[in-house]
This record gives C-alpha cells, structure tokens and sequence, in this order.
C-alpha cells in the first residue's frame, strides 16, 4: 500500500497527476499513442536505425481466460547503445502480469525476470540505473502503465549492430458461448510487422479452432487480420464448470468473480429406448393443431434413431398403429401419411395406461418414453391424481399441447395436469409446430428438447450477501452458454450456489472460494470497467496479489550488478519519461363462453330423439347425462331408461350411448366442461 504522506508535506497529487507526472522524471521521449491508433509503435530514443525485427506470441488458451507470452525484438542499427520505447496498444482487457529481459549470464543466454514494484519506485529506479555512470551498460527494462488500452515498455541498452529481445505477458479474460471459450484479438503488433502467434491449450483433451475452424495444438498463424476467433472447446463432460474467489482489498471491501459454464451437451439422448407416442385424434383439437401434432412428433422420432416405436391415437378409445414396437423409421414413415380422423373423446388417461402396459412389458433397464399430443381438453371426472394413477411402468412422460406456428416449445409448469407428469420426470409443454419444408431445421433442432433436457430452467444463483437482483442473471441456462459476475462487495462472500431443474429433475451446484481464480481475478480486474470504482490502496492490493501492472504498480527487469554506465542517458532537460501506473398457461378449465341465442340443449333434444326414435322398442322415456368441452362430446356419464327391466334396456341404452358420442356438434359449442341433462321420450 502507498504510503501516506504527513500532515505537514504538501498536498500529494491526485493519481492520474502521478501517472503523468512519473513520465516526466527526467523529461519525456513517450508519446502517448492516439486514441484513434490501432498499432504499437517501436523507437529508438537515440536512432532511427533501431527497429523491430520479431514479434512473436506463445497463447495458451485455458477455460476462462488466456495467457499471452509475447516476445519483442529489435535490432539497433544505429552507432551507440540505444533505449527501446514500445508503446503497446493493449487488445481489450488485456492486463500485463510478467516482463523478462534476455541477457547473459556467465557467457550463456539467460532470462533475468521482472518483479514488480511500486510504480514511482520502479521509474526512478530506471531512471538511476539507465543513467550516466562508469560502469559497462546492462540491461534494465521497465513496463508500465498508461492507460487501460496503452502500456509503455522501456528497455536498455540496446547495443549497437546487435540484437535485444523482450518478453512480457498478458493475460485476457475469454468469453463463453456455444460450447467454446472465445478469444477475441485485433492485429497485434506494429504498422509494418504484425505478431505471429503459436497457439495451444492448457488442458489435455481440449480442441482449439481458428475462426471456427479446428486446428492442431502449436498451429502458427499471423495476427494481422482486424479480428480473429480463437476458441477452445472443452473435452466432453456433462458437469457444470466454473469457478468463484471471494478477494479482500485490505479495506473491508471483496472483489468477487464467478464464472459458471453449461457444457457443450448437458444430457444425452437415449440409447436403445422403447417410445409411445399417443396422438389425440378427437374432435376438440383442430385439424391445424393435428398437423401440428404430427409435425411434432416427426420431429421428436428424428432424434431417436436407435429406438423402438409404438404408436397410438386416441378419441373415446385407443387404436394402436402397429401393435407391436417397430424401428422409428418405420413409425417415421408411417406418421408421413397418417391422417387423424377426428371423433368424440379425449381418453387420455386410457391411452396412457396402455401405453404404460406396452413399456411395462419392455426389458427392464431400456429407457422409457411416452409422447402424449393433445390438447387436454377431457372430461371433467378425470383428476390429475387419476391420470398419475395410469403411470406404473417409471415411464418418462412428456405431454404437448400442440399448436401450429413457428416451431416453439415452452414448458407450462402451471398447468393443471403438470403434477403428475412432473412425477414421471417430464414436463407439459406448448408446442408449436410446423409442417413447412422451410422450418424443417429449426423444428429438428427445437424437439430435440423432447429428446433429452437441453438448459437448465428455474435458475437462481445466489452468493450469500448479494440480492440476486444484481447478478442480472435469467431464468434458464442454455447448454453451451455461461454465465459472469464480477463486482465489489462490502463483506466476504461464502460461496456461490447455482439450483435449477433438467426437466423436471433438481441441479444443485455449489462454487466454493477458489484462491487461484482470485489470483487471477486480482489482475483481470484491471481491464475491467471495476478499475473507476478502486480507492488507490485496493488498488495496490490487487495489482501485488495479481502481479498485474496497473496505475500503481510496474515491473523493472535488472540484471545483477546493473548500474550506470558509460552509455548512460543524459536525462537532464531531455523530456524522456517513465511510465507508471495509472409461459404461457393453456390446457383445460378456460370456458369460452356460450354462443349468442343458440339453444345448446333444444339441440341435443333434437339430435338424441331422433336417435331415441330408431332405436329398438323398449322404454318410452329416456334421460341421457352428457358432457361437452368445446365441440366435443367427452363423457356419457349416465343413460337412464324409464319402464323396462335390465335385458330389454341394454340394447336401447348402448344406442343411446353410441348416439352420444357419435354426436357431430357445431361450432357453437364452445364451453368447457358444459353438463347436460337431456330428457326423450316417444
């Protein structure tokens, strides 16, 4: 930490006055670079004859971040001993965390590594020992802060006709998105020599790519380009990754960082499962939503290759397709040219359990799926306890309720059915489906979500401390994507806690402190916009427990026994500086009111006489109890005879009966869950 000055000095510069004011101990040859530049610049304070001749970069790509190992080298063409200025025009959110001059030592090649240092400290001590003395030059470099986009890099002597080179190291934070850490660089280097770059990943088993394109550990390539893609995807794994530190500033205050990431595939598809697919054929869902329907479960069975299918329709009772289970092509093929003819009923829980019966006899340890489309429109009579009574097989089920559009699937936690299906370990959805060759793609890619979980959904992160409100943070995490947050904070913070639902199933996740990631994050933060909003003393804290040059802070390289030399520069008067730092709700229970003057009932009475008239002789008067959702007929409860013993009603109440649900209602039917009482006589 700085120190404090007494009470009795003079008042000590702001920071930003030191920063500027550090290049100017002895004068200043730095120029800041414009803004508005895109290039380093490379000079030599003495000649023009001293030059760049190489610039290379050793990057390694790590989840999360980057590291950048950039060796500079120049050759002096001038008479004397020269100082290198390298004005560096940093790539955002770059931060420098290394510096090393190459000298010799015993007549050998040898490495001689900065430490960093104070920044005002660091400057005079270059300036002192990059003066004129008598003794023979060596070698000191500095590296030091400008501004967030611009370090200055100092190095001397560089003899003459020789040549001098320079490594320093940045490090860079990547993004995540699509399965890939992302580094995005711009054309590194000067106007007239761009860096070639050699690139490999930290991890085994990990695979880099050059704008999207695979490329094999060490491929060289140059920066010269305005933008390149770098990625590196992760060795495959189904796990959450990520990483939290929780890094005290020595005020009380905590810098804290969580990176947390979806892998590239966060489930599996099925090996080898036995699938029933139920289509609802009744009257209440239109034909358009049948479509639908059929697109849907195309699109679903795509995924599937390796399984065996049955499939089922349904109205009042169920029709199995095949009656046995056949390879999902065949049932691909066989969906192509169904056509769904629509009667009366919605026994949905009568398909289901025939469809848990048909699973129920399938080798034990297969996958189990059944893909029930309708609309849910049923009777009354039937609870949700009810339809989970028809699952006993640990069948898997998923329940759409189809719709035509634009391909879309929306899980509808609030329905009134979702219980029992979320029981089995699948969800109710609003599906909606397209049979347009155009949309083919992008229904293949939505119903994969049928196939196998593809996000986390009811996501809440929580660090103990922070409203979850200022993570910003959605509701989902989409395989392939992560998610970031860096802020400052008045106390430590414990842990961080990621929960959510795979389908159904509960994601529990716990980010314990990380110190290595706050080592990390204690330099990384000073590409950031968090680098406005640091006192000076936290500042120091980060930039040393980080080993980042940052406003306060510099890296001096010397090698032993340094001290000014006979080719020392005359700082007096010269003006050369030092740097320094500076869902939608659908499904049943919604009425749609009833049709203006239309007598629902006189209807019925008209319908059903008729039939009551043909019907064998027997009984004379008749009460038949129905139920309608929409246009449909759902349920005959009850058909009541007057005058006539059991034998001889049977044949009139199964007429009755079948009239009822042979009953085509018009569109004025449109209630749900609408009761009728009608009474006949002849």
């Amino acid at each position: 930490m700085l120190p404090r000055p007494p009470s009795s000095s003079p008042p000590r510069p702001s920071l930003r006055a030191r920063v500027l004011l550090a290049g100017c101990l002895a004068g200043s040859a730095l120029q800041l670079v414009p803004a508005s530049s895109r290039a380093d610049t490379v000079e030599g304070t003495r000649s023009e004859a001293l030059v760049e001749k190489e610039h290379r970069i050793a990057l390694r790509l790590d989840r999360g971040h980057a590291e950048l190992v950039v060796q500079r080298t120049v050759h002096n063409g001038g008479p004397r001993h020269d100082q290198a200025i390298f004005m560096l025009d940093l790539p955002q959110r770059a931060v420098a965390t290394g510096l090393a001059s190459l000298g010799l030592k015993n007549g050998q090649p040898f490495w001689f590594r900065g430490d960093l240092m104070e920044a005002e400290a660091a400057a005079e001590k270059y300036r002192e020992l990059t003066g004129i003395g008598g003794f023979y030059p060596k070698d000191p470099a500095l590296l030091s802060w400008r501004s967030q986009e611009t370090l200055a890099l100092q190095v001397f002597p560089c003899a003459p006709g020789q040549p001098k080179t320079v490594e320093y190291t940045l490090r860079m934070p990547t993004t995540y998105r699509e399965g890939r850490h992302h580094l995005s660089l711009p054309r590194v280097g000067t106007e007239t020599l761009a860096a070639t770059v050699i690139v490999s990943a930290v991890r085994p088993g990990d695979r880099l790519f050059l704008d999207g394109k695979p490329i094999s550990p060490g491929a060289t390539f140059q920066l010269a380009q305005d933008e390149t893609d770098l990625a590196l995807a992760p060795r495959p794994s189904l796990a959450l990754d990520g990483a939290f530190s929780s890094s005290p500033l020595g005020s009380g205050r905590e810098l804290v960082a969580l990176r947390i990431d979806a892998p590239a595939h966060l489930s599996e598809p099925p090996r080898n499962a036995r699938v029933v697919v139920l289509l609802d054929s009744s009257r209440s869902l239109r034909e358009n939503e049948g479509a639908a329907a059929l697109a849907a479960a195309r699109a679903y069975l795509a995924h599937l290759d390796g399984a065996l299918v049955e499939v089922l329709t349904f109205d009042r009772e169920v029709h199995p397709r095949h009656g046995r289970f056949v390879p999902a092509a065949r049932a691909l093929a066989d969906l192509d040219k169904l056509v769904l003819q629509r009667r009366n009923g919605s026994r949905i829980d009568d398909a289901l359990s025939r469809a848990d019966a048909l699973l129920a006899s399938t080798p034990a340890g297969l996958p189990r799926r059944i893909l029930a489309l309708t609309d849910l429109h049923t009777r009354s009579a039937l609870t949700p306890e009810g339809l989970g009574a028809a699952l006993k097989s640990g069948a898997l089920v998923h329940v759409g309720l189809p719709s035509p559009g634009s391909p879309d699937l929306t899980r509808d936690d609030e329905h009134p059915f979702a219980a029992p299906v979320r029981a089995t370990g699948g969800l109710v959805w609003t599906a909606t489906a397209s049979e347009k060759p155009a949309d083919a793609v992008d229904m293949r890619r939505v119903y994969e979500e049928w196939v196998r979980p593809i996000r986390i959904e009811h996501l809440d992160v929580r660090l103990p401390g922070l409203d979850p409100s200022e993570l910003g943070f959605g509701e989902q995490l989409p395989e392939g994507e992560g998610l970031e947050f860096r802020g400052l904070h008045e106390a430590p913070v414990a842990e961080a806690v990621l929960t959510g639902e795979l389908w159904a199933r509960p994601v529990r996740r716990v980010f314990t402190p990380d110190q290595t990631h706050g080592r990390l994050w204690s330099a990384l933060v000073f590409g950031t916009e968090l680098l406005d909003s640091l006192t000076e003393p936290e500042m120091t804290v980060l930039a040393f427990r980080g080993g980042a040059v940052s406003p306060v802070t510099s890296y001096l390289a010397i090698e032993p026994g340094v001290r000014p030399s006979t080719e020392g520069l005359d700082w007096s008067g010269s003006g050369m500086g030092f740097g320094s730092g500076s869902g939608r709700l659908s499904g049943i229970g919604i009425g749609r009111g009833a049709s203006d003057g239309f007598d629902h009932a006189g209807f019925l009475r008209a319908a059903l006489g008729q039939a009551f008239a043909r019907c064998p002789a027997g009984p004379a008067s008749a009460r038949v109890s129905l139920e309608t959702t929409v246009d449909e007929v759902v349920d005959v409860p009850s058909i009541q005879l007057a005058g006539s013993d059991g034998a001889a009603a049977a044949p009139v109440r199964r007429c009755l009966e079948d009239a009822a649900w042979d009953l085509d209602l018009p569109r004025a039917f449109r209630r749900t869950f609408a009761r009728y009482e009608v009474e006949l006589s002849r």
